[in-house]
């Protein structure tokens, strides 16, 4: 009983250390994806700013020769205002960015590091719609496990709680030699030894004990009994987060083939608008 609980808690402790790294995995790819967005959103600002600033400066010399009104020149100079702001600030956040994802992958955060990928690629690269429709074991999660181990290991305890109050059998052999001699003449051949031998069992029947054990089965058992509902519960929140996930998975690729659309057409609307303007 005592080595399979030994077992089971190294078997615990492997399964905390792979939730550890998966925790880990978890933090460098979301540091990771956040540096690239903010790297993307800085390219999309510039692109838009550098846009934004010659109509500004057209429309600026439009006025001057009396051809449009002046709140169409301080429409786009709010416009350019704000954009401005927001690159600023994306500009100051990539340098955390950066860091967290230092910090993820255990560098100091001044590091200079440069990332291999872009947002596009990697999006393309890792969509599957296949997974959406893969059903989800449960057994292979790693949170399961640990619940479910934990549960095994609330069993393996009441058992031995409720073992102490059971008869105890055990059994000895003894087997020696001996001689009897003045002086040293133990290693000759002409020796004499004596045999002896004894056999024994020894039989323990526990008839009186404090409530102490007692006490101490009902908490086994009443962990056993907290280790099923948390065991049950892990089994439909998990299942609950797979199915979100998938919806999620499901929307955000969706909503990327929407925003790769919108931005095309944003685009010729723009470049149409512009040339009607002027």
């Amino acid at each position: 009983m005592a080595y399979k609980l030994l077992e089971l808690f190294l078997k615990i402790s492997e399964q905390a250390n792979e939730k550890t790294e998966i925790l880990t995995r978890e933090a460098v790819v979301n540091a990771y994806g956040n540096v690239l967005v903010t790297e993307k959103s800085i390219a999309i600002l510039e692109g838009n700013l550098k846009i934004l600033e010659k109509n500004l400066n057209d429309a600026k010399m439009i006025y001057e020769n009396g051809f449009n009104e002046q709140e169409d020149v301080e429409q786009l100079e709010i416009t350019f205002g704000t954009l401005k702001n927001q690159l600023y600030n994306l500009q100051r956040m990539r340098g955390i960015a950066y860091q967290m994802l230092n910090l993820s992958i255990g560098v100091s955060i001044d590091t200079a590091v440069e990332l291999t990928d872009n947002l596009d690629s990697l999006a393309e690269a890792n969509i599957d719609l296949a997974l959406i429709s893969k059903p989800f074991e449960l057994s292979k999660h790693i949170d399961f496990k640990i619940a479910e181990n934990d549960r095994e290991s609330k069993r393996l305890m009441m058992q031995l709680e409720k073992s102490k109050a059971l008869p105890s059998l055990s059994a000895f052999v003894n087997y020696g030699k001996q001689a009897f001699s003045d002086t040293f003449t133990f290693f000759r051949g002409n020796q004499q030894w004596f045999d002896s031998s004894l056999m024994g069992v020894s039989l323990n029947v526990p008839i009186f004990s404090s409530l102490g054990r007692k006490a101490k089965t009902s908490q086994a058992r009443i962990a056993l009994e907290t280790a099923d509902i948390r065991l049950e519960e892990t089994k439909q929140r998990l299942g609950l987060l797979a199915e979100k996930a998938k919806n999620e998975y499901q929307l955000s690729i969706e909503n990327y083939n929407t925003a790769k659309k919108n931005v095309d057409l944003s685009e010729r609307i723009e470049r149409k608008q512009r040339t009607k303007f002027f």
